[in-house]
């Protein structure tokens, strides 16, 4: 069973398909700091570093299942919600450009929560709307990390799959909530001091009311427009490209030995990333919270394929 990727990132939901049994023939991503990471972690995959504008599906081997991620910056609220307004938000016709030639068995798409809601309803009408006019039955789910991939990240994200046969989507089920086994605790080591980068000192200008407001060492810290809230039921926040994009965005946790940001790897760990996966030393580490909070949580991808890969075999 063969899968390829739009709008790739760094690869997330490539992991989970592949953890779930499919081959990655092919994937498309115009970010060249994101392609540095894809090829330093997937470099069996055959990646295409381009504008999906430019690329001709017709030129690419076919595939059962095309997955995108497309931009979700136009429909978050953590943003202006422009939606098609906004020029990646029409990108999503770039996705039906590609099913339309390919015409894979089936689609999977993944976005913000805020997606179903959105214009009042109307963004994701258009979605739907272009999925069946494209001849294809839908399903979907909003689901969050905690609940259905066992990782302690408060990570709500909706999950479209779209099937080219009407009895293939009406076998389909979504998989169960499952109990969170994972705590914060089993990511975060408090007494291991951590590289001196990650920790806040006495003369940045945010320490003082960091230090004030980061006390309790078994939660972590929500950080947005320099307001900073703990986060409930011992979780972690969602993780936002905004983290790399802004000063002082990563959630902060305190230590041993300080209060710092969470670190590169703590990232990975709550989206369920395997250890083996790390950046490569050509990007900056602003780069790379980016791509943290850009990418997918691993374990929810891998579960929807799984269900996916049975319908079809």
């Amino acid at each position: 069973m063969t899968v390829a990727s739009l709008f790739a990132g760094i690869g997330g939901i490539e992991l989970g398909f592949a953890q779930a049994g499919f081959q990655i023939l092919w994937a498309i991503e115009k970010d060249h700091k994101c392609c540095l990471t894809y090829r330093h972690n997937h470099k069996e995959i055959p990646l295409i570093e381009a504008d999906i504008c430019n690329v001709d599906p017709h030129s690419l081997s076919t595939v059962d299942v095309i997955a995108a991620g497309f931009p979700c910056q136009p429909f978050s609220i953590a943003g202006r919600q422009r939606g098609f307004c906004d020029n990646r938000g029409n990108l999503f016709y770039e996705v039906i450009r590609f099913v339309q030639a390919i015409q894979p068995r089936v689609v999977f798409l993944e976005n913000v929560q805020n997606l179903q809601e959105h214009d009042n309803g109307r963004t994701f009408i258009t979605i739907h709307n272009a999925l069946v006019e494209s001849g294809y039955y839908i399903r979907y789910r909003v689901m969050r990390a905690s609940e259905y991939g066992n990782v302690p990240q408060i990570r709500d994200r909706i999950y479209i799959v779209a099937f080219k046969d009407i009895t293939d989507c009406d076998v389909f089920k979504f998989p169960d909530t499952i109990p969170l086994t994972v705590s914060i605790d089993n990511i975060i080591n408090r007494h291991e001091e951590k590289n001196r980068v990650y920790y806040y000192q006495k003369n940045d200008l945010f320490f003082a009311k960091v230090r004030e407001i980061v006390t309790d060492q078994s939660s972590i810290y929500r950080v947005y427009h320099e307001s900073i809230k703990i986060t409930q039921n011992h979780m972690c926040p969602t993780l936002t490209a905004s983290m790399g994009m802004q000063r002082d965005q990563v959630p902060l946790v305190i230590d041993n030995y300080g209060i710092r940001k969470l670190t590169l790897r703590e990232c990975l760990d709550f989206q369920g990333f395997p250890k083996d996966f790390y950046f490569p030393n050509t990007i900056t580490i602003e780069d790379a919270y980016k791509q943290c909070g850009n990418t997918v949580c691993v374990p929810v991808v891998k579960r929807v394929a799984e269900r996916i890969i049975k319908i079809m075999r």
